[in-house]
Order: C-alpha cells, then structure tokens, then sequence
C-alpha cells in the first residue's frame, strides 16, 4: 500500500474526481425522484476516478448497533449524494448489539443480498475473512476505485488490516488512544473530605466512603453490570504495564512492554501472580458492597446507572466518560488513575467496513466507501446527521448537539466504520477534565509494538470456542470478586483452560507473532 501523502493531495484528488462526474452531455443525477430509465439516460458516460458508474446500482449495507429515529431522513440525503457522484442508492440493514454475535456470521451465509458489511478485529474480521466472506482489499482496487483512500488512508492500517499477506476490510482511519478513565461525583468526594484522586488505591478510598454513607443517594458506588472489563483495563493492565494482543486472542494473552519485545513474552493472564492479587482485590471491594452481589446479572449499563444517579463512578474510554459528565451539580470528576503508564494508539481495525465477496456490485461499494469516509458533506452526514437538525458548527468548526440530535445521536453505529480523524470535530462544551488528559495522553501516546499483528485462528477454532466457553464461566466472576474462594477458583479456572486446548494456542500465538517481528524488523 502507498503511503498516505499531505491532505492537500486529498482535496486535489477529490477536485479531480469530481470533474469526472458529468456525463458526456454535462448532466448528472441529483433528483431523488428520478425513476431507474430516467438515471440510467442521464448518467450515460458517468464516471467515478474514470470508472463507469452510468448503471444505477442498490447498495446494501449492515451495520451493529440499533436504528436511530431519523436514520431514514439521513439516508436519503445521504443517497442524493452517492446518486449524483457514483449513481448508486444505499439500503441499511442493522444488527443489535445485543444480538449481533449470534447472528453475525449467520446473516452472511444465510444467501441475502449484502454488498458491505461493518466488521472489525472485534467483530469476526480475521473469522469470516478466514471463510472467503470479504473480498480483497488490493492495490488494484484502490487504485481504481478508491482514490481518496489511496490518498489520505493512514498506511498502518493496511497493515493492521492484513491476514497474512491480503487485506479484506477497510479500517477506519482514526486511532484513538486506547485507554481507559474514571468519572466520578465530586460532591461526594467533596463531602467526605477526599483529596482529589491519584490512583487506583485513592479510588477504593472514595467507593469505601460511598459504600459507607446511606445518605449519598446512590445505590453503589460502582453499579457494575455483567462483567468488570472496562474497570479491569485501569485495575490490572494498566497498573501491570500490561499490553494485550488485539483480535482473538484480546482476553487471554498478554505481555508486559519493552523496547524488544519478543514472541516468548506472551502468557495466559490468568495464570500469574499479578491476576491472582487483582483478583483477590476485587473479592474484598466485593465484600465491602461496592457492587452488587447480582451484578453478573444487573442489565443496566454502567454509563446509564451513573447518569441516572444510581452509580456513583463510571469508568470506560475517555470520550464516553467525558459524554456522561452532565449533572453539574454532582461537580462531575474525570481521572486517569495510573497517569505514568504507557499509553498506545488503538488499531485502525477497531472499526472498519468489508465488502462481500459474493456482492454483484463490488467495484461501487468501494467506491461508496470512498465517499462516505473521505467526502466531508457525507462524513458529516452519516456521523452527526443533518445540520441545524441534528447538530450545529461554531465559527471554531467545533459541533454542538442542535435540537433534535436525540433523533440521530453523534457516532451512531451506522457511522462507526467510516471514523475519519481528518473530519472528525471536537465537541464545542467538552467537559475540561477530558481534554486536559486526552491532550497529555496524545502527546506520549505510541503504536504499540503488536498493533499491526493480525492473529490467524485457522489451526485452533475448535481450541478457541472451547477456551471462549470456559472464559466466560469464569472470568466474569472472578474479575467482580463474585466467588467463594479466589485461589481455588483460579484453580479450576486454569484446569479447564488447559483441557480446552490453552498450550496449542498459546503455542500458535508464539509461532505467528515470532513471524510477524521478524518481517517488521527487516
């Protein structure tokens, strides 16, 4: 993949572009009231990057995530665009995410007409790409089909986006840092003459005084739901200087970082003295009823229960700690309790959208997702909504929520695989905590030594489900401190994991990362 050059290039290739788009009698759709024979005698000779584009083509897209009230007025002046530049009409189709995971792989083989689908190392990229779902992403097909990416795409994240030596997705082109902060009330921290917080051992200062106080109004201090993954990113990893392997293999190996890290320092998380002694605090925070004792059944959302008063901390990324910072009077506290901890630019393949690899309209899908992430009119579109609907621009180009944006929230799912750091605008009332240490994060922020390795599970599915199976019976507890006895449960925990196949993909995971350095070190 080439590298990606100065914006200005972006903006010459899309000027370029565009001047392709008139057809041989200098027309072009922009009516959405056109019927197919109409489209199809205005737009004879239309051209995208001078690919013919004058057949109307219907676009089916999934996505993850539920739909928004006003999807449907987006989308139409979403397709008035895509007519008039690539004479193609977009269709949305979602997934919950409550759902999604079963449903995933099934909606793909069940023989419906899809063209584009969102997928990341998350959501069954490297498993279905694996099966021949996705087509390939080649040089060839940006370069005739998808000229601003080949223009402005970060190059990491084509090699983030490779399984083995192929890309079959698009990542999306932001990297946030991948790191993870506490929100608190600072009225109550006020009220039990705490000091502003520091570190994780602070925090369970500030849940002890709220689990103490019957009159603070909240439920507990932390309203726990399901599973302590967001928490145990700030509690275990971070405290560790513990950096995970994206993809398959994110919850259960690890490493600790070093300037030449190598394939023998991968282990099982669950089996060290640092996981027992995290796992052993959180039975005691248990114990103490910062959370409930059904949390691994609780429903609501960690965000909601704070902003609903019943939680009396949140933690989870940055800017979604920053969104649930309301309540002005709770005098609202943001904090990276480990602030000396390396911190790592997330991967591109968090996000991103693959088009499929039976799709009777592939050359235009790339193309739509061309415009859609790189054509500023469409990426506002498709991330904010309509202006002066559902969002508004100062004269700093920094957007605030207009009156109708609970209709199409910021960053709906829909738009997820198209984030684009070149158009993406900071919020015009961002809560000032969150900017100071997002600012301090981004300037020691780094790719981390694995952000481009890509884990081939091919030779372990059947280890991995069973290691998944066993994962899920444990860890959530375990990590809630929701057991009886830690060490024994460990015990069992580390039994079955090795029954499940844990060596083999262990075993796996060192032979492809070994690999994978050396070709990087080259």
């Amino acid at each position: 993949m080439r590298k990606a050059k100065k914006w200005l290039a972006v903006m010459m290739a899309a000027a370029m572009t565009m001047g392709t788009l008139a057809g041989c009698g200098g027309q072009s759709t922009s009516s959405t009231a056109q019927t197919d024979s109409t489209s199809a005698q205005q737009t004879e000779g239309m051209t995208y990057n001078g690919q013919d584009v004058s057949e109307p083509v219907e676009l089916v897209m999934y996505y993850l995530g539920d739909q928004t009230q006003d999807e449907d007025l987006v989308l139409a002046e979403i397709n008035k665009i895509l007519q008039e530049k690539i004479n193609a009409t977009l269709v949305l189709k979602n997934m919950s995410l409550s759902d999604y995971s079963t449903k995933y792989a099934l909606t793909i083989a069940g023989g419906e007409t899809i063209d584009m689908i969102y997928t990341s190392t998350w959501a069954f990229y490297q498993t279905e790409a694996s099966k021949g779902a996705f087509a390939e992403v080649t040089d060839e097909v940006i370069d005739q089909y998808m000229p601003l990416h080949k223009e402005g795409q970060a190059e990491a994240s084509w090699g983030q986006a490779r399984i083995g030596d192929k890309v079959y997705f698009v990542p999306c082109n932001m990297a946030n840092v991948n790191a993870n902060a506490v929100l608190i009330r600072g009225d109550l921290r006020e009220k039990y003459g705490l000091d502003p917080l520091e570190s994780v051992a602070d925090l369970e200062e500030y849940y002890a005084a709220v689990a103490a106080d019957p009159e603070s109004g909240v439920t507990f201090a932390y309203d726990a739901s399901q599973n302590n993954d967001t928490a145990k990113a700030i509690e275990l990893y971070d405290v560790n200087g513990w950096v995970r392997l994206e993809g398959a293999l994110l919850n259960y190996l690890s490493y600790e970082y070093s300037d030449d890290v190598s394939a023998d320092d991968l282990f099982w998380m669950y089996g060290t003295d640092e996981y027992k002694a995290y796992a052993e605090q959180m039975k005691s925070w248990a114990d103490q009823g910062f959370w409930s004792k059904s949390a691994i059944a609780n429903a609501t959302d960690v965000k909601e229960a704070f902003i609903n008063g019943t939680s009396a901390s949140f933690v989870q990324n940055l800017g979604t700690v920053g969104a649930a910072a309301s309540h002005p009077e709770w005098k609202p506290e943001v904090y990276d309790l480990n602030p000396d901890a390396n911190r790592y630019f997330a991967a591109y393949t968090g996000d991103g959208l693959a088009v499929l690899a039976n799709s009777q309209n592939q050359e235009r899908a790339f193309m739509a997702i061309d415009l859609m992430k790189f054509d500023e009119d469409l990426y506002n579109l498709i991330r904010h909504g309509i202006l002066d609907k559902h969002y508004t621009v100062t004269e700093d180009n920094l957007w605030m929520p207009a009156d109708e944006m609970a209709n199409y929230p910021y960053g709906t799912g829909f738009s997820w695989g198209f984030k684009n750091s070149v158009y993406d605008m900071e919020r015009a009332d961002t809560f000032e905590d969150q900017l100071e240490i997002g600012n301090l994060w981004k300037e020691k922020a780094m790719e981390g030594p694995t952000a481009a390795f890509s884990f081939d599970d091919t030779n372990v599915k059947n280890e991995l489900a069973n290691l998944q199976s066993v994962y899920t019976q444990y860890a959530p507890l375990l990590d809630l401190g929701l057991v009886d006895d830690v060490e024994a449960t460990l015990a069992e925990f580390n039994a079955q994991a090795e029954a499940a196949g844990l060596q083999k993909i262990m075993d796996e995971a060192k032979t492809q990362l070994a690999a994978y350095l050396e070709e990087v070190g080259e």
